[in-house]
């Protein structure tokens, strides 16, 4: 049975099991972590969403894909490309991987998020991949909004959930207890790491209402979670504190925009 994960926005994400969570410090991210698929997916603020991460791109790769590497981001990110080389390069293209994917780019398809956007500037990439997974994803200048439509995956696990039936475990803070707050070293398919940002909105926010044995509790997960460099460097740290502290709440942007510095 295939069942679908959307992110939009700043990303707002509904798991393969219906729930509603959110992540919004900077850093590389599992989205799908399983044997032979795996998704990770950059989260970097842009300036309209106050610091707050939205998507910025995703890789795929994985056996599905022959251990191929795939990756759409915003269009101010730059050429789409498979393996570092540009693809779909003109509008509307396609392009065939091996006998194991189909992409096409073009303004076909249904926006997962349908406000503020104008629908004559739509640019959607569709990947048709092996195994019954199929990725939409919709280009805007800062961000991408995507969803992803597969079968659950043996041990499968990532922002989109664990695809287990069950919607309650499928919390921003469950999900980097299990997983780690951001993408190990050895495992991190994009080039490099990115720089990370926290904002003065974010560190108001922080300060105000994430106090005394919350911030405790998040501190701990967090030098446990993050990657050994990344728990080093105050601002990757801040963000995992941010996700642990808001990870919960779908309207943090709503709030961070009250602590405007």
């Amino acid at each position: 049975v295939k069942k679908i994960c959307e992110f939009w926005g700043d990303p707002h994400i509904k798991s393969f099991d219906g729930a509603r969570l959110s992540f919004y410090g900077d850093g590389e991210f599992w989205i799908v972590k399983s044997d032979a698929v795996k998704i990770q997916g950059l989260y970097k603020g842009t300036k309209w969403t106050h610091g707050l991460a939205a998507t910025s791109k995703i890789v795929v790769s994985g056996s599905f894909v022959q251990d191929r590497k795939i990756v759409v981001g915003s269009l101010e990110t730059g050429d789409i490309t498979v393996d570092g080389m540009p693809v779909l390069t003109s509008f509307p293209s396609t392009y065939s991987l091996d006998g194991t994917a189909s992409l096409s780019y073009n303004s076909e398809g249904e926006l997962v998020d349908k406000g503020d956007h104008d629908l004559a500037s739509k640019r959607i990439v569709h990947m048709d991949l092996s195994s019954h997974v199929r990725i939409t994803v919709m280009r805007w200048e800062n961000y991408i909004d995507f969803k992803i439509e597969m079968p659950q995956q043996p041990d499968q696990d990532g922002s989109c959930g664990n695809f287990n039936g069950r919607a309650d475990d499928d919390t921003t803070e469950q999900i980097m207890e299990r997983l780690g707050a951001r993408v190990a070293d050895g495992e991190l398919l994009f080039q490099h790491r990115h720089v990370v940002a926290f904002t003065a909105e974010m560190q108001a926010m922080l300060a105000a209402q994430c106090t005394g044995a919350s911030l405790a509790k998040a501190t701990s997960e967090c030098q446990m979670e993050l990657p050994a460099a990344s728990a080093a460097d105050l601002n990757t740290l801040n963000s995992c504190l941010f996700d642990h502290c808001f990870g919960y709440n779908q309207h943090a942007l709503r709030t961070a925009k009250t602590y405007g510095v």
